[in-house]
């Protein structure tokens, strides 16, 4: 009988009625338990002696590690800021479940010009390393700043790349997901150094990591990617990697394959105050082909040369229909919504926000709400912008809210926007599982609105649903919760700690 075994007998026949058998321990843990029996008061404390020194051995695998193997933490290195106070270190531990109520915490943590305290660290670093975690990057980013050395410290014993290191360095041993944050953030501070990077190993990657890695490249897309980008788009092996590299060119309006486009198409579509639309013969070509675009019209109701120039103009910006339409950029902007060449086959959204063109999103959904045909514009508006718009009450298969709506910078949304929101979200009704909805509204939806949250819930004969007024009382308590975010971390320092984010 193992040593194991004699002590679960002698604490299920007690101490008083059963001695601890230390006889055929092995060498290394001999001496310990006989030592334990001479020095114990009484049977009792050696049990639990005996126990506790019998655990750690198994735990430490019946054999201790050989010295050559074992790894020193060494001291922990000083820092050189203050660290957060007491009740904000609490807040974020409170939040570590929160998904994204805690980075909006982060951020206000961060204009504090503070640093995390050490205790809290580790299973903060733990969350925003777990590669199950949609919000990972982000969190990375900003417990690069927050951490102070104590973080880097405790990443290098965690075995986890540090990001914040320099770019070129973390990269060689980063993995895929890192690679894309690393890349993006890259691109923000030194687009040509982050494109270098990225051509170091382009041919070592697999088609889908080149996919992704590529579609990187539009922060900060300029000229200067545009020969890699035409490279691509004639000899990468993947199809999906080709025309990935095409939809880039295609988002800058100088680019030599938007102006290529621009030449075949002009002179093919003209308006007429009277007539309307008329459009013009084209050739299809092998160039149009090697373009990405398709002959044939998957829908046969649509014309096939109509359909060919359809797919030429959903590549322009609004440049070209005001050069078309000889007029300044809103009236364009109305007529296109009005009278849309190419009848419901023509998208403006696509062109839209292909240019990510906020003032031609504007004009389009202020002269026509409709959700149905607006919801992808919608997320390039300021907030005063939603504001000026007259939304409509109700919004039919509205059931959840579009990621692009949500501002990175976590600008508020004014109280019109947000009740129409908030009413479209709760007539729909499918919010079993929305609670993650819930908690990202929150941090968006104007404070004023929190009393009338239950009273813009559609009623029944029963009442509410019980799946909406779950989600009513979930965004009462994650608007309570943002509230007192806010006041815990309310900096009165003047602006100059809130730029230290962008530049530690």
């Amino acid at each position: 009988m193992n040593i194991t075994d004699n002590i679960i007998q002698a604490a299920l026949l007690g101490t008083a009625n059963r001695d601890i058998d230390f006889d055929g321990l092995p060498e290394a843990l001999d001496g310990v338990m006989q030592a334990i029996q001479r020095a114990a008061h009484d049977r009792e404390e050696a049990f639990y002696q005996a126990a506790a020194v019998a655990f750690a051995y198994r735990r430490a695998g019946w054999e201790p590690q050989p010295s050559a193997v074992v790894a020193t933490a060494g001291e922990a290195p000083g820092e050189d800021l203050p660290y957060l106070g007491d009740g904000q270190n609490a807040m974020l531990s409170r939040l570590l479940q929160m998904r994204f109520l805690l980075p909006y915490a982060y951020r206000k943590a961060a204009a504090m010009h503070r640093i995390i305290s050490p205790e809290v660290l580790p299973p903060l670093l733990r969350r925003a390393y777990d590669r199950n975690n949609s919000t990972g990057s982000e969190e990375r980013e900003l417990l690069a700043v927050l951490g102070g050395n104590r973080a880097r410290w405790l990443l290098g014993l965690m075995g986890c790349s540090d990001t914040s290191a320099d770019g070129a360095e973390a990269w060689s041993t980063a993995s895929h997901g890192e690679r894309k944050s690393i890349l993006r953030s890259c691109r923000r501070d030194n687009p040509v150094a982050a494109l270098e990077m990225l051509k170091g190993d382009w041919k070592n990657e697999s088609a889908a990591h080149r996919n992704e890695l590529l579609a990187c490249l539009q922060v900060n897309l300029g000229k200067a990617d545009e020969q890699f980008l035409i490279d691509v788009s004639q000899t990468d092996r993947s199809s999906a990697v080709k025309e990935t590299a095409r939809n880039l060119m295609f988002r800058m309006p100088d680019s030599q394959l938007a102006m290529r486009c621009r030449a075949i198409l002009s002179g093919k579509i003209k308006y007429g105050r009277l007539l309307g639309w008329s459009y013009g013969k084209v050739e299809f070509t092998p160039e149009m082909k090697q373009m990405g675009f398709e002959e044939l019209s998957p829908d046969k109701r649509e014309n096939d040369n109509e359909y060919v120039l359809r797919q030429l103009a959903q590549r322009m910006p609004l440049a070209f229909w005001c050069e078309l339409l000889d007029c300044n950029e809103e009236r364009a902007a109305i007529l296109l919504a009005r009278k849309r060449p190419f009848g419901k086959f023509f998208e403006l959204s696509v062109p839209i926000c292909n240019y990510s063109d906020r003032q031609w999103a504007y004009y389009t959904i202020k002269e026509s709400a409709s959700y149905q045909s607006v919801t992808d514009m919608v997320g390039l508006l300021t907030a005063a912008q939603r504001e000026e718009i007259k939304w409509i009450d109700k919004q039919t298969g509205f059931d959840t809210v579009p990621r692009s709506w949500f501002d990175a910078n976590y600008e508020a949304w004014g109280p019109r926007f947000s009740r129409a929101v908030l009413s479209w979200l709760l007539h729909n009704g499918w919010l079993s599982f929305a609670s993650d909805t819930a908690e990202r509204l929150a941090l968006y939806l104007d404070p004023q609105l929190r009393p009338d949250i239950f009273s813009l819930a559609p009623k029944t004969p029963q009442g509410v649903l019980p799946s909406v007024s779950e989600f009513c009382m979930k965004l009462e308590e994650c608007m309570d919760l943002k509230e007192e975010i806010d006041k815990i971390f309310k900096d009165n320092a003047n602006e100059r700690n809130a730029s230290w984010l962008a530049h530690p």
